[in-house]
């Protein structure tokens, strides 16, 4: 072989190998963006979760909260009574 057709081989071959390494590279970059897409949506129903049990516990400590105030009130009226 003539020194430019190992040329020209060795130019297809850096060719087929930067391909390769294009769709190794694009196949990674799919795997991590499903990975990924993923991973958001645990998180979004994990938040959801957290939400609904924060305005659980907000309804419960304002109920907690109007009982101890009628706690007080009736606690003023047995002392002004007496």
């Amino acid at each position: 072989m003539k020194l430019s057709e190992w040329n020209g081989a060795t130019v297809v071959l850096a060719l087929i190998g930067q391909g390769a390494a294009i769709v190794w590279a694009v196949s990674g970059l799919v795997k991590d963006v499903e990975s990924n897409a993923s991973d958001i949506a645990a998180m979004n129903s994990r938040v959801g979760q957290m939400e609904n049990t924060a305005h659980h516990q907000a309804i419960t400590m304002a109920r907690i909260d109007a009982n101890l105030e009628a706690i007080r009130g009736a606690l003023d009226l047995m002392m002004a009574s007496k």
